[in-house]
């Protein structure tokens, strides 16, 4: 029995130091420790979540969000639930949680002014609802839509004007 553990511990470990040396032999090989992004990025563009499709809103980088935060006739809609909203959010955001939508929602909906600019986000990361509410808002008729699927958290990395759930302010231009 002793023999037969012995065996399997030793295969495991000249398999793994095997695939160790391939992975790094050849270029390009998977990074073995790394903060991966969920999403799909190139060099120059916005992160694109997993399940994207044609015809979605389109996607902009951290880039483009700042340039449309700049503007006060873009609206930035918070898709998170109240919950994380109420924790923190980007300054000015309004909350439209997408997991809530219902009737008193889409009422609510139906009253934004359809003519502005809006940019939808969520945590980003793994979270899509941003995805899914811009979406369900572009098919409601609100076509100067866009979609900031860094979210809330490539936000706060990059120190950028947020409203805490105590009602503080941080970031740069408060």
């Amino acid at each position: 029995m002793r023999n037969w553990l012995v065996q399997i511990i030793a295969i495991l470990i000249v398999s793994t130091g095997i695939a160790l040396a391939i992975n790094s032999a050849r270029g390009g090989g998977v990074s073995i420790i790394g903060d991966w992004p969920s999403g799909t990025r190139d060099d120059a563009g916005p992160i694109i979540p997993p399940s994207a499709e044609p015809g979605d809103p389109p996607f902009i980088t951290l880039e483009d969000a700042v340039a449309k935060y700049q503007s006060p006739d873009i609206i930035f809609v918070d898709s998170r639930d109240p919950e994380d909203y109420q924790y923190g959010h980007i300054k000015r955001a309004i909350n439209i949680p997408f997991e809530y939508i219902d009737d008193a929602w889409d009422a609510y909906i139906d009253s934004l002014d359809h003519s502005r600019g809006y940019v939808v986000y969520c945590s980003g990361g793994e979270c899509e609802t941003s995805l899914y509410l811009g979406r369900y808002l572009f098919g409601r008729g609100f076509k100067n839509l866009t979609v900031f699927y860094g979210g809330w958290q490539e936000w706060v990395d990059n120190n950028l004007p947020i409203v805490k759930g105590d009602g503080s302010q941080t970031g740069e231009g408060q």
